[in-house]
Formats: C-alpha cells, structure tokens, sequence
C-alpha cells in the first residue's frame, strides 16, 4: 500500500469518526478518542514519508477538508437517521387523589433504607426515612410531603 493512501485513508477514518462522536454519541467516547489518534496518525505519517513539506501539507488539507466535511454532516439529511429528536416531556405524576399530610401515621410495609413502602390511611406510598432506617411493620408519622415525596419517621 503507498504511503499516500495510507494517509489519506487514516484521515478519512479519523473524519468520520470524529463525525460521529460530534453527532451521534453523546459525550467524549472511544469513537472520539480513536478518530483523533487516526488523525495524528495520518499527519505523522505524512511528516515521517514525506518530510516537513509533506505533513505540512497533511496538516492543511486535513483543516481544509474539516471544514465542508462538517458542514456537510449538519446539512444532510442522513444524520437526522441517527440521531436522537425524541423529546421527554411527562413527569411524574404527584399524588393521585388522597394526599397524605403532616402527622398521619402509617405502618412500613418494607424496611425504609431510606426508601421503601408504606402504608398510611389504607393506602400505599413510597416513603423515605428521616434519618435513619425504619424496620418492616414498625409504625411511621408522616413529618412532610414534598410533590410526589412522603418522608416519614419512627414513631415513638
């Protein structure tokens, strides 16, 4: 294999593996990591090959060829196969219909470690201990209710 296509392919690669990292992975990935490496790789190849003439031309053309390759990538219509455009937009729901409230009293249906299940005016809940563990079947007081949170502690 020539030495230029060798550089041109590690180039090539390197590109599109950038590529991908910027628009179909998210975060900082091996892709990315790869693509960049591919990339040195290439430009020393050339420097090595070709002398400094030839890996400063290396250098150029790959800056040259970043350029439309990116713009390209945004304006095409492939990557939108790819990519995510699904966006989340439910919540949980707070409580339905009966809310619990401050000083009723229930009974642990789980251990609370901090969270577990609860039992207040016949109703279940997931509930989070105050500040410590609640032992399964030990009997609970409500202290606050947050939106969709109840936390509970031992009652004494």
């Amino acid at each position: 294999m020539s030495p230029i296509l060798a550089i041109v392919l590690l180039v090539l690669v390197g590109l599109v593996l950038l590529l991908l990292e910027v628009l179909v992975i998210p975060g900082t990935t091996v892709a990315g990591i790869i693509g960049f490496l591919l990339l040195g790789g290439g430009i020393w190849m050339a420097f090595d090959s070709f002398g400094t003439n030839g890996g400063l031309i290396a250098i150029a053309a790959t800056l040259v060829a970043l350029g439309p390759v990116f713009f390209l990538a945004f304006r095409s219509r492939t990557w939108n196969k790819l990519m995510l455009k699904e966006n989340i937009e439910s919540k949980v729901d707070s409580f339905e219909g009966f809310v619990p409230s401050v000083g009723d009293k229930g009974i642990a249906l789980s251990r609370l470690a901090p969270m577990g299940k609860v039992i207040i005016n016949d109703r279940e809940y997931e509930a989070r201990a105050q500040n410590s563990y609640i032992d399964e079947k030990s009997t609970v007081e409500v202290i606050n209710v947050e939106s969709n949170k109840i936390i509970v502690k031992l009652k004494s």
